[in-house]
């Protein structure tokens, strides 16, 4: 099994991040807590409804540190939105949204930019760059983030290897197929070895095989002690896998 290495200490995330996880669950560590968290859109923002659009209402959520969580539900129960304001692209309404301890209503401009730094992110539509390569769009957010070109190699081949594009790493995006480009995603948002990552329906455009692949690569990274949120409508996907699940409705947690 590939070995990452957190940036501040060196150790293998496959032996320092279990270990944390353990401890961090032992003792009820929160990663995401949301109180009363309310969402709404304006008629401007949102044409097809009559006033206002409930986008969240009255959110209520703990995940601990180390947890795997599936939030489900139909397209338009506020998945998608609930998961922009834990990274901090929306703003609730009311309500407060603490991420590792940072509470994220009241974080601005670098200080937003730092918790991001945490968090990885992982699309539907996969937001690559079609004029790099794998190894380029991968390692792309280590250069913004001011990594040397000795450790973003360091990362990289790990990295590769962990989602099975070691092959693939100077090829183009349109020459991969969708669950390939999927993984570039992931790839992307976990070279960083983020504590908390954040996945937006990462199986929406894949058919059943690659899907599965997909969500065995985030079981992974989660026994490697990071804390993984993720999207999804996919029922089958997700009652075949051992891990909590929160359904959604109408903006609201049933």
């Amino acid at each position: 099994m590939p070995v990452l290495t957190n940036k501040q200490t060196n150790e293998p995330i496959s032996n320092q991040a279990v270990i944390g996880q353990e401890t961090a669950q032992e003792n009820g560590a929160m990663m995401v807590q949301l109180r009363d968290v309310k969402k709404n859109y304006d008629r401007d923002r949102v044409a097809t409804s009559a006033e206002y659009r409930n986008a969240l209402v009255n959110i209520n959520l703990e995940v601990k540190k180390g947890e795997f969580v599936f939030i489900t539900g139909p397209s338009g129960s506020g998945k998608s939105t609930l998961l922009k304001l834990l990274y901090g692209e929306e703003v609730p309404t009311s309500g407060e949204i603490v991420v590792d301890e940072c509470n994220v209503t009241a974080l601005r401009g670098n200080r937003l930019s730092l918790l991001r730094r945490r968090i990885g992110i992982v699309f539907q539509d996969y937001k690559l760059i079609p004029q790099r390569t794998v190894a380029e769009n991968i390692t792309v957010v280590l250069q913004v983030q001011g990594y040397t070109r000795k450790e973003i190699q360091r990362r990289l081949e790990p990295t590769l290897k962990l989602v099975g594009l070691l092959t693939k790493a100077a090829c183009f995006p349109s020459q991969l197929s969708g669950g390939e480009q999927q993984r570039v995603s992931i790839a992307r948002a976990i070279v960083s070895t983020p504590p908390l990552i954040l996945a937006d329906e990462p199986t929406g455009n894949l058919d059943p095989d690659n899907s599965w692949q997909i969500i065995q690569i985030f079981r992974k990274l989660n026994t490697f002690g990071a804390t993984v949120i993720v999207t999804t409508h996919d029922e089958q996907l997700v009652r075949g896998c051992n891990h909590r699940v929160v359904q959604m409705l109408d903006g609201k947690i049933l």
